[in-house]
């Protein structure tokens, strides 16, 4: 959250000062605010609405000003609206538990008490960012803090020259069907997970990888499209230059689709899946070793991750509207 400080009545002197100085003044005695904001070391707007407080600049009072600020500061400060036991345990359930985004709870708190949320969405992640209502701001996407991808060499080994580019997908009309492909790491790179994700439900799909070889990735891959129900179904899968991707004519004759492969050390070139990993890394941070989790646990987080409300699909789930698409 931003961080700012307040005027201070000390400040307001000195501005008052500044105000009828002559040093803050331009050519034609009108005054200077940028020069006054300078001195003051604080933002324009600030000295803007500093001077707005009177509808006159002679009349400027730092005594009144302060008591004009205080009267305002007090009407500002809202308490806490007060929950029930019930509403305290949904929003722990929701928010801590299930990871949900504080969008996605105050929808779901209209559907379940019928009643509106009682703040809006910006006030909400105020409350979290504060630690307010027992709800930690960890749980947030990224632990609230705002993801920068940036773009780095892709040092590993190359694929032949037979493999498609996404430049290569052409007369692409809908969504439906197209596939982003990408791997998990687990701890030293001794296991992982083979993950999908639909473009147009945003369903997700995980499953376990044992070694991390080219060789594992086509078995998983075939064992996940035949007990989703994809075969034949599939129209396009987009991934990253990985080795264990190397197998990609024998992947495109299992699903019967095409393989495009990014751009070298091109992630966003692939965002849906790069933004649902981040959901999934939620719950086995950098460093989980996949070797100790069961692939009945992660179906558990990636149920409820598909049983998300999401805003982009008009708040249905991705279970909701891949089933739509895909029965």
């Amino acid at each position: 959250m931003q961080k700012y400080t307040h005027v201070k009545f000390d400040e307001r002197n000195l501005f008052k000062d500044l105000l009828f100085s002559d040093i803050c003044k331009k050519k034609n005695d009108s005054i200077n605010l940028s020069e006054i904001a300078r001195q003051m070391n604080r933002g324009i707007n600030t000295v803007k609405r500093e001077i707005k407080r009177f509808k006159k600049v002679e009349d400027y009072m730092p005594v009144e000003a302060q008591k004009d600020y205080k009267q305002k500061r007090k009407r500002s400060i809202k308490k806490l609206p007060t929950f029930t036991e019930e509403q305290q345990e949904f929003l722990n359930l929701r928010f801590n538990i299930f990871g949900d985004s504080p969008a996605e709870i105050i929808h779901r708190f209209l559907i379940k008490f019928g009643v509106k949320f009682p703040s809006c969405l910006k006030t909400f992640y105020k409350w979290i960012y504060l630690g307010l209502l027992g709800l930690l701001k960890k749980n947030l996407l990224n632990g609230g803090r705002r993801n920068i991808t940036k773009k780095r060499p892709d040092n590993r080994g190359k694929l032949d020259d037979k493999f498609k580019s996404i430049w290569d997908i052409e007369n692409k009309k809908s969504n439906v069907g197209f596939f982003e492909m990408d791997t998990v790491v687990g701890k030293d790179h001794q296991s992982s997970c083979l993950v999908l994700v639909e473009q147009n439900s945003k369903n997700y799909f995980a499953i376990k990888l044992g070694e991390h070889t080219a060789n594992e990735v086509l078995e998983k891959l075939e064992e996940l499209v035949k007990i989703n129900g994809l075969v034949g179904k599939i129209k396009g899968i987009i991934t990253d230059r990985g080795k264990e991707f190397s197998k990609f004519e024998e992947i495109e004759n299992i699903t019967g689709s095409n393989i495009y492969f990014c751009d070298p050390g091109s992630p966003k070139q692939k965002p849906l899946i790069e933004r649902m990993n981040r959901e999934f890394r939620k719950r086995y941070i950098k460093g989980t070793d996949f070797n100790n989790v069961t692939q009945q646990e992660i179906d558990w987080v990636v149920n409820v991750m598909n049983e998300k409300l999401r805003p982009c699909l008009n708040w249905r789930t991705s279970k909701e509207v891949f089933l739509n698409n895909f029965r």
